[in-house]
Parts: structure tokens; C-alpha cells; sequence
């Protein structure tokens, strides 16, 4: 074959050669090439298809095919310059023969590939047999290349072998990552125990270990890490380390009371035990981490093109350790008082040094330094922290108790108690329109005496602790100081909103909660009124924020008044519907249906009221207690009026026993107001039904009385036609009963 195309050549280069002879010698040139790729076919498909045994010689194939190859492109080039020689008398004809050599050229390029191919695929099993795993992951990079190759790929995939080659590069691949990855996990071995099972019987506490082993001469572990690259297994193989180091030993050393450990200098220890309960510190935390990356540096100081190991690992743990770090150990850290915040510059320096260290082993680089930037602005994670912690006291306090309460005194006279002036000047908001004197006294912006819960009044001390911690900081940061203004604006706003949700249930059943709920508010309302005020001069920075807490009152006030009269409305309801239920207004002419049950059912009214001085006298302040007993009772009283005054038909004894029903409601009813004449006070409808038994057991000659021309007593408190209904219902039509009815106008 050699001799042929050094014919050729020979005697083109004498410049004598004329077509017809070139086209003979490009024919035999062909003839050589399917030979070539005949014992080349027969070969693959032996290795490929068939996976015959074969005794071909390989090698003689590939460098008989490099020699051809080369022969071929000193022909072509002797071919194109004959072409341009004979430009003028056989373009065509030579254009052919160059076509037709650029084809056989393409067959043999892809018969080498074939071979070539071939070859590299014994050299990675030797080379993997000789433990040269580098090499062999090198050798495996340049298959996949001239399977990947694009002047080649198209006529590879066309051929029957080419599915047959991709698998048989894949099995080459997982053969070799299988073994390079098990000789990693022999030399890189976590072990982890447990004394659960040696502690069962003793029933003592148990204690955890884990241990990270490292037994493997440098450069060995240097054959292995760079296989692993070559093999693109190595992100995989990162994350997975990364995975289990901070599973297994950074989230101890960082949340658990341990013990570290380096032991023959290859083993790095962690040991748990469950009976400390407290966290480590941020030193001792610092220190085992700074131990667990001085031990990865010695063993796996490894360069892998330009970056070490050690480099590449930070890219799949310094991201998830950090944020790990600063929630479970430097925001713990974060000072919570002005004495903390002082002394917080060494812990800065301990921080910043442990980078340091992890910036010259090459972990991180100086723009990775996540945890020393964090820390830079301490003022303000001071600020947000000592905010949140705020926040947190005061979510635990709305949530207490409101029965956890004590009694409030405020240094007045009895004198001024008594004062009408004095009543007039507190929760004119509440159920009660009560009317406000223009002349108010001295105690007018006083807060009355009451129950108060304990968790209001250290509501109020915390936000008071917010505003001294404000001033505090309003030298240093204006910011800091407005934070806080505005977090003790948010401890209040948290108590309005919240309160009435997380004890909803109690608010709307137990009347003792209702009350100190209502009075808290008034409360927080009546001290938050001047707070703005007393703070204003202390805090000068802050005078475009408009210092007040004017609205809080307001709110606080309708949200306190507003829950008081949904209950007392709750109370109201509860004793229309025992009325409604006596049969009171189901009176007949000659009966009183049911009396007993009416009787029962004014007593059940009574004991409703005085369930509710036992809850309410010593927790209410007195005016608001008498006010709000006297609206319900004068509720209760109206609608007895009611039922009685639209009854066409009142005999004799059914009057006689209403009489005596109301009489007894007369009797018990003032006694739950604590100062005499107080019912005639507060409830508005009592005249009334005292003119109303006087009515019921009264004559006409005596009503005529009463009513006198409109002027008296009972024309103050019934209508004309109240009255009528009245007489007409108790008194049988006669002449005189018809000349009273006249006289009533």
C-alpha cells in the first residue's frame, strides 16, 4: 500500500502524470482503503458485537491505518495542485478524483477513530490495573471525546457499533468509579456508636459519638481526589462529605455539650453526652470547628487544577455552616444590654480571627467573610435584638392570667369619692351615656380604684423599660432610639389586638375577666395618656417622630368599653330570656298562670344581679359597678313594666300576686347596690314600678289621685295611655271607670 501512493507521488512530482493514470492510481488508493476497512470492521465487530476472543493485532491495524492517513494528505495536496495546473483542460475530471479522495479519506478517518478507540479502552484497563487511576480517568476523558467528537459523531451514530461503543465506554466508567469511590470510602470512614444498648439495663443517661478517620498515605489520597475530578464525580463526592460533616459533627460541636478529639493524628473524635443540657459556648464552639478544619487541612490538602480540595469544599459546606453558625450560635450572642454591647469587641476579635484561620487554609476568601461582616454592625442587631426580645415579654404577658390581678389605689379623699363631679369623669365610654360637667374637679384625670391584672401592669413597666433603653441610645443612633420608640408603640398595639382573641372564650362567658380585661385597658389608656409627654424632653432626636401614644389610649379605651358592654349586653339577654320564659306576660283574667314559675323566675333575675356584685363590687371601679348594675337591672325592671302595661285583663288576684312579686324584687333588689338610695340613682325605671304596685293595688278613686290632672306622681311616670290600658285591664267597665278614663288626657 505504501509503495502504491509513493508511486503516485513520485511521479506527480515529476509533473508528467496526466489524468487518466491519476484517476488509476486514486482507484487503487480506494481498492487499499476498503481492504483496510474490511479487516477493521472484522475487528470491531469481534470486540463489540460478537465479543469474540480474537488474535488480530490491533496495533499493526492502527498504524497501518496513521500511515495512510498520512499518505492520503500528501496526496490530496499533490491532487489540488495538479488541479490548478491543469485548471484549463480537466477541471472536472480532477475534481472528481479530489471528491472521491476526500471520501475514501472520510471512511479512513472513521476506521481509525474505530481503532483509536479501541486502544484507549485496553489502556484503562491496564492503567487501572497498574492503580493509576488519574491516568485512567484522563484515557476515559479522550473516549468520550472522539465518541463526542463533532467531525466523526454523525457517521459514528450511523453505524451498527455505535450503541455498542457508548455502553461499552459506560461499564469502563462505573467500573472505574466504583473502584475509585471504594477506595475513597476505605480511606475516608465515618464510624458513629451509641451507648443506648450498654445503658439499657443501668437506666443511666447515654452518650453518642461519631468519628471521621483519615488512614491514607498523601499521595494516595491526592490518585484518588483527582480521579474522582477527571471523573466529574468529585461535586457529587463534595456534597456528600460536606452532608455528612455538618450532620455529624459541626451540628454537635454548635448545639450540643461535647468532647473533641484528635486521635494518632487520623482520627477526628466527637462525643455527645445527653446529660448536659446547657449550650457550649461561642469560644469552645469556635475552637473544636477551628480543630475539625485544621485536621481536613492536613489530610486532604489536595491541588486539583489550580484549586485545592480544601477550596473546593467550601463551595458545598461555607454557605449552609455559616447561616447554621450565626442562627444557632452568634445571634445568641448578640448583646441584650448596654453592659453586654461593651464588651462585645472580643468576641468580634475571636470571630474575626477564626476567619482569618479559614482564609489562609483557603476555605474562604476575604469577600466570604459572612460571619465578620454579620457582626460589623453590632448597634444594630443590638437594637433588633433587645426589639425582639421586648416583643417576645410582651407575648407573654397578653397571654397570662387576667384573675393573676391586684387591687389599685389612688391617694384620694372620701370626700372627693363622693363627689357627683368625681363619678362623672371616668368611663363616660362604657354602657352608661353619662354626661360630663364642664366643671370638673381635681380628680377628674385620676383613675379610680379597681383590680387590675398583674400582667397589665408589667405591660406598662416593659414599655417604660423600652423608652429608658431608648434614651440610652438616643446619643449613639437616632435610629436605635426610633426603633425602640416604635416597638413600645407595637408592644401596646400587640396587647389590643391580641388579648381580645387569645382569651375570647373567657371575654365572652366569665364576667370577672370581662371586668379586669376593661379595667386593664383604662389602665394601660390612663397612663399612656401623659407617657408621650414625659418622654418628649428625654428623647429631643426624635421630634419629627411626634412622640404620643394619644391613639393607643383611644384605642385601648374602645376596645376595653366596647368587650365590657358586649357582656353586659351578654348579662341583659340572660335575664330577658328568664322573664320571657315565666309567662308573666301570659296573664289571664282570672288566673295567674304558672305562679310559682314567675316567682321563680324574678328570684333566678335577683340571683343573677347578685352573682354579679360578688364578681364585679371589689374588681369595677364603684361608679362603673353601679352603673353597669343599675343598666341591667333597669333593663330587667322596663321589661317587667312592659309585659304588664299591654295586658288587657288583670284580675284581682293575679294583681294581688304581682304585687307581691314585685314587692319582694323591691326588697331584694337595692341590696346589691353598696350605698343607700343608690337604686333611685341609677336605675331610671324605679319610680316607675314603684307607681306600678301602687297602681296594681289601688282603686279608681286612688289612681285619680295619683294621676291628678296629669300633675302627679303617676302622670311623671306613665303616659296617658299607659294609664288607660292599665285601668282598663284592672277595672271592670262601669260608669265610673269610664269618667276616670275621661279625666286622663
Amino acid at each position: 500500500m505504501s509503495s502504491l501512493v509513493m508511486d503516485v507521488l513520485l511521479t506527480d512530482s515529476t509533473g508528467k502524470m496526466n489524468a487518466v493514470e491519476l484517476k488509476k492510481k486514486v482507484n487503487d488508493i480506494e481498492k487499499e482503503i476498503v481492504k483496510l476497512k474490511s479487516d477493521v470492521k472484522e475487528f470491531i465487530e469481534d470486540n463489540y458485537i460478537n465479543f469474540l476472543p480474537t488474535l488480530q493485532n490491533d496495533y499493526v491495524l492502527v498504524e497501518k491505518s496513521r500511515k495512510l492517513i498520512e499518505d492520503m494528505k500528501m496526496l490530496k495536496s499533490k491532487i489540488d495542485d495538479q488541479i490548478k495546473v491543469e485548471l484549463s483542460g480537466s477541471i472536472k475530471e480532477l475534481k472528481n478524483l479530489s471528491q472521491a479522495l476526500i471520501a475514501c479519506n472520510s471512511s479512513l478517518y472513521l476506521s481509525a477513530k474505530l481503532l483509536e478507540l479501541e486502544q484507549f479502552t485496553k489502556s484503562v484497563d491496564k492503567l487501572r490495573q497498574n492503580k493509576d487511576y488519574v491516568e485512567a480517568a484522563k484515557v476515559l476523558n479522550k473516549i468520550i471525546v472522539l465518541l463526542n467528537d463533532d467531525e466523526s459523531h454523525g457517521d459514528l451514530q450511523m453505524l451498527n457499533i455505535y450503541s455498542a461503543l457508548k455502553e461499552n465506554y459506560l461499564l469502563t466508567y462505573r467500573s472505574l468509579l466504583t473502584a475509585v469511590l471504594k477506595i475513597w470510602s476505605e480511606h475516608v470512614i465515618w464510624t458513629a456508636s451509641n451507648d443506648d444498648e450498654t445503658s439499657k439495663d443501668s437506666k443511666t443517661s447515654t452518650s453518642s459519638s461519631i468519628s471521621l478517620t483519615i488512614d491514607c498515605d498523601p499521595q494516595e489520597i491526592r490518585n484518588i481526589i483527582q480521579a474522582l475530578h477527571y471523573l466529574s464525580e468529585l461535586p457529587a463526592s463534595l456534597e456528600h462529605f460536606a452532608t455528612k460533616l455538618m450532620k455529624f459533627i459541626i451540628s454537635p460541636i454548635i448545639r450540643s455539650e461535647c468532647s473533641v478529639f484528635v486521635d494518632e493524628e487520623k482520627v477526628f473524635n466527637v462525643v455527645v453526652s445527653s446529660e448536659k443540657k446547657e449550650l457550649p459556648t461561642y469560644k469552645f464552639i469556635l475552637y473544636n470547628l477551628k480543630m475539625l478544619f485544621q485536621f481536613i487541612y492536613q489530610h486532604l490538602n489536595v491541588d486539583i487544577d489550580g484549586k485545592t480540595f480544601i477550596n473546593r469544599l467550601s463551595e458545598h459546606l461555607w454557605a449552609q455552616l455559616s447561616d447554621y453558625l450565626l442562627n444557632n450560635c452568634i445571634n445568641d450572642i448578640i448583646p441584650s444590654s448596654s453592659v453586654e454591647l461593651s464588651n462585645f469587641k472580643s468576641v468580634e476579635e475571636d470571630i474575626h480571627e477564626f476567619e482569618e484561620y479559614l482564609g489562609e487554609i483557603g476555605f474562604i476568601s476575604k469577600d466570604q467573610l459572612v460571619i465578620s461582616n454579620y457582626i460589623k454592625d453590632i448597634d444594630k442587631l443590638y437594637i433588633d435584638k433587645i426589639s425582639q426580645e421586648f416583643l417576645v415579654k410582651a407575648s407573654q404577658l397578653v397571654k397570662k392570667n387576667l384573675h393573676d390581678s391586684f387591687k389599685y389605689e389612688d391617694n384620694f379623699s372620701e370626700e372627693e369619692k363622693s363627689n357627683d363631679k368625681y363619678h362623672a369623669h371616668v368611663n363616660n365610654c362604657t354602657l352608661i351615656n353619662a354626661k360630663v360637667e364642664r366643671n370638673l374637679s381635681k380628680n377628674t384625670f385620676r383613675l379610680p380604684s379597681c383590680q387590675i391584672s398583674n400582667s397589665a401592669k408589667e405591660l406598662m413597666l416593659l414599655v417604660r423599660d423600652i423608652l429608658d433603653e431608648a434614651v440610652l441610645n438616643s446619643d449613639n443612633s437616632t435610629a436605635a432610639a426610633a426603633k425602640l420608640y416604635y416597638t413600645s408603640r407595637n408592644v401596646i398595639e400587640h396587647y389590643v389586638w391580641t388579648v381580645p382573641e387569645y382569651h375570647k372564650k373567657f371575654l365572652e362567658t366569665i364576667p370577672q375577666q370581662v371586668a379586669l380585661f376593661h379595667n386593664n385597658c383604662m389602665y394601660l389608656a390612663h397612663n399612656l395618656m401623659t407617657l408621650g409627654h414625659e418622654y418628649r424632653e428625654k428623647l429631643p432626636k426624635l421630634q419629627k417622630h411626634n412622640i404620643t401614644y394619644v391613639d393607643l389610649s383611644l384605642k385601648l379605651r374602645n376596645i376595653g368599653a366596647q368587650t365590657f358592654l358586649n357582656h353586659v349586653k351578654y348579662q341583659r339577654t340572660i335575664i330577658t330570656d328568664i322573664i320571657k320564659d315565666s309567662g308573666l306576660s301570659q296573664l289571664a283574667q282570672n288566673q295567674l298562670p304558672s305562679s310559682s314559675g314567675v316567682e321563680r323566675a324574678l328570684r333566678q333575675c335577683i340571683r343573677q344581679l347578685e352573682l354579679l356584685k360578688t364578681v364585679w363590687f371589689n374588681v369595677l371601679p364603684i361608679n362603673v359597678y353601679h352603673k353597669t348594675l343599675g343598666c341591667i337591672l333597669n333593663s330587667m325592671i322596663e321589661d317587667i313594666i312592659f309585659k304588664v302595661t299591654i295586658l288587657e285583663d288583670i284580675s284581682a288576684d293575679a294583681a294581688t300576686e304581682l304585687v307581691n312579686l314585685f314587692n319582694m324584687v323591691v326588697k331584694r333588689a337595692p341590696l346589691i347596690f353598696s350605698e343607700e338610695n343608690s337604686v333611685n340613682r341609677y336605675v331610671n325605671k324605679w319610680q316607675k314600678m314603684l307607681e306600678l304596685i301602687k297602681v296594681l293595688e289601688a282603686s279608681l278613686k286612688d289612681i285619680e289621685q295619683r294621676w291628678a290632672d296629669g300633675k302627679g306622681p303617676l302622670a311623671r311616670e306613665f303616659t296617658a295611655s299607659q294609664v288607660k290600658q292599665l285601668v282598663r285591664a284592672l277595672f271592670q267597665n262601669t260608669e265610673r271607670r269610664s269618667a276616670l278614663l275621661a279625666t286622663i288626657k
